[in-house]
């Protein structure tokens, strides 16, 4: 019964680390797909914005997420 209690526990705290350093990490923070999936996300945060001008948004932060800088891209805010 010890070994089946710490087993669980030992899991459990892996998980939880793992979970942690996943959020950590920007590049699984800021991933940005494919316009096409992104839109009816984009869409529902920025409904005052037409799909012309979600699609030069998506592309620009595509542009600073390939650069790296993505701390100024909107469709993460």
């Amino acid at each position: 019964m010890k070994k089946l209690v710490t087993s669980a526990f030992t899991l459990i705290l892996l998980l939880g680390l793992g979970t942690g350093v996943m959020a950590a990490s920007d590049q699984i923070a800021c991933k940005v797909g494919d316009f096409k999936e992104m839109l009816p996300m984009m869409q529902e945060k920025h409904p005052e914005l037409s799909d012309k001008e979600l699609k030069e948004m998506h592309k620009d932060c595509a542009a600073k997420m390939k650069k790296g800088t993505s701390a100024d891209c909107m469709i993460n805010n």
